[in-house]
């Protein structure tokens, strides 16, 4: 829970920013007689500017249940350690911690911080199952680029490729 609302704290705070520098593009893009304070006042003089800010309080508090995902696939994380570093490499993530049982794979630098320090996915072994958890979009990438190379891996070794 507490994991839950840190990041629908965070989300909020992004939301805003992106929210308010909007907000100044639009204003400092048109030619109008009134100040940026005004333009806040007329925003929530009206209905639809607080539905904006109820949609976008929301927004942030329901992105952590959508946002997030677990992915499970056919495999082993000692045998197939190869196409799973592989399969991260290519969504643009980094092995930062790593045993038999579980693998930490993180992004770096700017994109880091575009993730709001969100971006850990953990690959763990699950019985004869490996599981994907993370960031939605990094989580599913990793699982269905591991399970296509360790499907082809394994029929390489069978003389089908």
């Amino acid at each position: 829970m507490k994991k839950y609302l840190l990041r629908s704290v965070k989300y909020l705070i992004a939301f805003c920013v992106v929210y308010v520098a909007f907000m100044a593009f639009v204003h400092y893009s048109e030619h109008l007689p009134i100040t940026f304070a005004q333009r806040w006042q007329l925003m929530f003089a009206t209905w639809r500017g607080w539905g904006m800010v109820v949609g976008v309080i929301l927004l942030a508090t329901t992105y952590p249940i959508f946002g997030f995902a677990k992915r499970s696939f056919e495999g082993d994380i000692v045998a197939d350690r190869e196409q799973l570093d592989m399969a991260a490499e290519v969504a643009g993530l980094k092995l930062v911690a790593g045993n038999d049982k579980e693998l930490v794979y993180r992004a770096d630098g700017f994109r880091r911080v575009m993730r709001l320090f969100e971006d850990e996915v953990i690959v763990r072994q699950n019985g004869t199952q490996i599981e994907v958890e993370g960031l939605r979009s990094s989580s599913v990438r990793i699982a269905f680029d591991a399970e296509r190379y360790i499907t082809n891996k394994h029929r390489r070794e069978r003389g089908e490729i």
